[in-house]
């Protein structure tokens, strides 16, 4: 048993690589396979006559531009996304989800639904302070012993 372990710790860093190294591949692969199937408003764009009328959602797309009362481009994966709806109140920068349908003739998206989330910015520091104070607290409930990640408190086996 103990001619295993020695092997299992001689190759420890190769097993390693090889795992990032297929983690990174597959998230690759996947990330081709996303560009190259279109979806959404991205399909919508590349063949609109055939998407016309289809539903859209576009959640979490930042506001970049106001054309007017009635007229704003979104942009998020793709940029300056035409959207035609009640744009009093917009201003760019702001976070919204929007639900619409596609308007083949001019390419733009008609606003059925949008919700603005106006308190994003406090979300996202939320979420940084809780991974800082996670990543601070480690050392209190972790150490390393004999190249092992180990809970403190816990007596390794014999």
């Amino acid at each position: 048993m103990a001619s295993w372990v020695g092997q299992v710790e001689r190759w420890r860093w190769v097993m390693v690589l090889a795992a990032v190294l297929g983690l990174v591949g597959l998230g690759h692969r996947y990330s081709l396979g996303v560009q190259s199937v279109p979806d959404g408003i991205r399909a919508c764009l590349e063949v609109p006559e055939a998407n016309d009328g289809r539903r859209v959602v576009l959640p979490v797309w930042i506001v970049t531009q106001v054309d007017g009362p009635e007229r704003y481009q979104v942009s998020r994966v793709l940029k300056g996304v035409q959207v035609e709806g009640d744009a009093r109140g917009l201003e760019p920068g702001q976070v919204i989800t929007l639900v619409g349908h596609f308007r083949a003739a001019d390419r733009t998206v008609v606003e059925l639904r949008r919700e603005i989330h106006h308190r994003r910015i406090y979300k996202q520091a939320l979420s940084l302070l809780g991974l800082l104070l996670a990543m601070g607290a480690a050392p209190w409930f972790f150490t390393v012993r004999a190249g092992y990640l180990r809970l403190r408190g816990v007596q390794p086996d014999a």
